[in-house]
């Protein structure tokens, strides 16, 4: 009967072992941050949905202070130069 003897270097197989793991962990890390991307896209919109009258207020309002606030000086300025 015949035996083999294998000889195999132990940092070889940690290195290998490492690099496994360290793909394995890689992918489930992307995976649970691509499901709270998911999570908190899905909650901003419902937000922003639930509030839309409210955002849309705002935004007309502060765009308006600020039609007023640069561009009436500006109008009054190229009306006094005609």
């Amino acid at each position: 009967m015949s035996s083999y003897v294998i000889e195999i270097d132990d940092n070889a197989i940690v290195e290998q072992i490492n690099s496994i793991l360290e793909t394995v962990l890689r992918r489930q890390m992307n995976n649970q941050y691509t499901e709270t991307d998911y999570v908190i896209r899905d909650a901003v919109k419902d937000l922003v949905y639930s509030r839309k009258e409210e955002i849309i207020e705002r935004v007309v309002d502060r765009a308006a202070r600020e039609l007023v606030k640069k561009g009436l000086p500006k109008l009054i300025e190229r009306m006094s130069d005609a």
